[in-house]
């Protein structure tokens, strides 16, 4: 169990520092996170599939609505993925759904947004790129969630 954190907790620094750097992140990073996330849950605890299913039907619909209200802002069609949100980022957000409950799962979603924001501002003498490293600032915040669960003795937010 405990390799498998590391490998999760690696696989997050990789996805922080690869958005950070170049704006995308490896295909196999977020297949690695959900891989391991999913193997590292309890299964008699959980009906781990309808979590999946759940936090992804939110994310989804979340990401619809958002498409829909800048398509009627703009008056025309806009791709999420061209203009606010990137792929890696969309796979980031399936690959962590093993690790939430659904309300959880909200919770983290908009802390990692509120997280992404503070930090993009607070940085903005240090980035150079336009763009927000949302995957790489949601990473970087699951893995201080992470740190948090494993060794306080707070609510845990995660499955783990």
């Amino acid at each position: 169990m405990k390799i498998a954190q590391v490998v999760l907790s690696l696989c997050l620094v990789i996805v922080f520092i690869q958005d950070w750097k170049y704006r995308k992140i490896h295909i196999a990073l977020p297949v690695v996170v959900f891989a391991v996330s999913y193997f590292l849950i309890p299964i008699k605890k959980y009906d781990l599939l309808e979590i999946v299913i759940f936090n992804t039907t939110f994310f989804l619909i979340t990401l619809s609505i958002l498409t829909i209200y800048m398509s009627l802002k703009s008056k025309k069609f806009l791709n999420p993925f061209l203009h606010y949100f990137g792929l890696g980022d969309l796979l980031f957000y399936i690959a962590i759904t093993p690790l939430f409950l659904l309300q959880n799962y909200v919770l983290f979603f908009i802390l990692s947004l509120l997280f992404a924001i503070c930090l993009q501002f607070g940085l903005k003498k240090f980035i150079k790129e336009e763009t927000v490293p949302l995957a790489g600032f949601s990473a970087l915040f699951l893995f201080i969630i992470l740190l948090k669960d494993n060794f306080m003795l707070f609510q845990k937010i995660t499955l783990l």
